[in-house]
């Protein structure tokens, strides 16, 4: 039998937001492998199922997959999110170019953090927007503020993944900082915490205020442009139609 490996994102971690093909492919499987938050999530589709990597790294997880799938079986690599957006896919495949190796695999992709938490919000990525990840483990804090300072200056919208990472609040205080420099400090600030889950929160806020706003590590922030505005309590940034011609 042909082995596949399947790269799922089960969305917020809320069953409602768990996609058909989602279920379909984690039903399909013999083999779950994924981090404790995600199983937990997926539980009542694993029974009967063979589940590991919860105390795995995504590059543990990404080595055994492929194990169970070179054996002919069929491995589910589930992750929160959208399995290709700062998740497991990036990892899965490089894992497999660093060894040489070649499998079938399907990208089953899910609900991300930040259309969950636009959909709380109201309409705030309305119009360009950029997605740039304040996380501290990875990459180069220069060449991120770099980033930051572009996105603002040509008038994205921009949402700000892992704003505390594992340094606490330093990185979102230096990145509000810059911004400031170049945006008005009344520039609308949507904050949601916990994304589609039970404890959901959502706060409407300033650049200016946002030094003060309250954040955790499952907070989420977007950070408006030039035209956003708040309107009954809605978070909106326009796209300009015109009769006749469209978008």
């Amino acid at each position: 039998m042909a082995g596949m490996v399947y790269l799922v994102g089960i969305g917020t971690g809320n069953s409602l937001d768990l996609t058909p093909r989602a279920e379909k492919a984690i039903a399909s499987a013999e083999v779950v492998i994924g981090h404790g938050f995600s199983l937990h999530f997926a539980r009542h589709l694993l029974k009967g199922k063979e589940i590991t990597g919860q105390d795995m790294s995504p590059l543990e997880r990404s080595a055994i997959a492929v194990s169970y799938c070179l054996k002919g079986m069929k491995a589910v690599i589930i992750s929160t999110g959208d399995p290709g957006i700062y998740a497991i896919a990036s990892t899965f495949f490089g894992y497999l170019k660093e060894h040489n190796i070649s499998v079938p695999v399907e990208i089953v992709p899910g609900i991300t953090t930040s259309s969950s938490a636009a959909a709380r919000l109201g309409s705030p990525l309305g119009n360009d927007f950029a997605v740039i990840s304040l996380a501290d483990q990875a990459g180069s804090w220069p060449s991120t503020l770099e980033r930051l300072k572009k996105a603002a200056a040509l008038g994205f919208v921009m949402v700000l993944y892992n704003p505390l990472g594992k340094l606490g609040k330093e990185r979102v205080l230096e990145a509000s900082g810059v911004l400031e420099s170049l945006l008005a400090s009344q520039t609308t600030v949507g904050i949601v915490t916990g994304a589609g889950g039970e404890g959901e929160s959502v706060q409407i806020t300033s650049l200016g205020m946002l030094a003060q706003a309250e954040l955790s590590r499952d907070s989420l922030i977007i950070i408006g442009n030039s035209s956003t505005y708040i309107y009954d309590t809605w978070m909106i940034t326009p796209r300009a139609y015109q009769p006749g011609l469209g978008y």
